[in-house]
């Protein structure tokens, strides 16, 4: 992945070519306050291990990426938001959240993190990165300046998940090379990168929901008010789909 000490010429989003990048999301940033960088994928493509119906996917992972975004803006640590996406409906739901959007041009989560790094550089050149993933319906903002503050002062960290062997978010000093290595088995791939595991994150800031299993572990724990919402539009009774 470049790194993100190389400021881009020139970013697209969405058809449009622009030689500077519109302010729309950014507050102004302090010295301990991150940009936070939200891959989304096309929603056809996401959450293919979930056990449901292709529309009940979808909605659910448009959901959660909502949720998600809405409390990364709810943290005083959290300077702005930049989310790359190829799907134009994610792109018409965000846009009302206030955030950044740069267009995934389906290289692979790498590529869409490197551009979503290069987009945040120009305009807060001196502020860190915070990677996160769109699948975490219960996180909340109180759980993010937790994690933001843990990892203040680092050379980069990571949270683990919640089995402690993947990757939940990815904190990242300005002065670092933008590299993750996400996947199965990341925990011990950023280890080696020498992030820093944050072993004490919120569970809310661990789980992500990859199947029914997590889902109803999640509902649990406390989910957000779009996951919330679309599981009783849709009737999604958990008891019922149980093994």
């Amino acid at each position: 992945m470049a790194d993100r000490r190389v400021v881009a010429e020139q970013v697209h989003t969405y058809g449009v070519r622009r030689p500077e990048l519109r302010t729309t999301g950014v507050r102004e940033p302090a010295a301990d306050r991150v940009v936070a960088v939200v891959p989304i994928k096309p929603l056809p493509l996401a959450k293919s291990r979930l056990a449901l119906p292709a529309e009940d996917r979808q909605a659910l992972a448009l959901a959660f990426a909502l949720d998600t975004i809405t409390s990364l803006a709810g943290s005083r640590l959290v300077a702005g938001i930049v989310v790359v996406t190829s799907d134009d409906d994610v792109a018409r739901r965000v846009r009302r959240l206030d955030v950044r959007l740069v267009r995934d041009d389906g290289s692979g989560l790498d590529a869409a993190l490197g551009a979503g790094i290069r987009a945040a550089t120009p305009w807060s050149p001196s502020t860190g990165v915070v990677v996160v993933p769109a699948d975490l319906p219960c996180l909340q903002a109180d759980d993010v300046t937790h994690v933001l503050a843990a990892a203040a002062g680092s050379e980069g960290a990571f949270v683990p998940d919640r089995s402690g062997t993947g990757t939940t978010l990815v904190v990242l000093p300005p002065d670092r090379s933008a590299v993750t290595r996400y996947g199965p088995g990341s925990a011990d791939r950023h280890r080696l990168l020498g992030l820093m595991p944050l072993e004490d994150a919120p569970l809310r800031a661990r789980h992500d929901v990859d199947t029914l299993d997590d889902l109803r572990a999640a509902a649990q724990l406390g989910i957000g008010p779009e996951t919330r919402a679309v599981m009783a539009a849709r009737g999604l009774d958990l008891a019922e789909t149980a093994p």
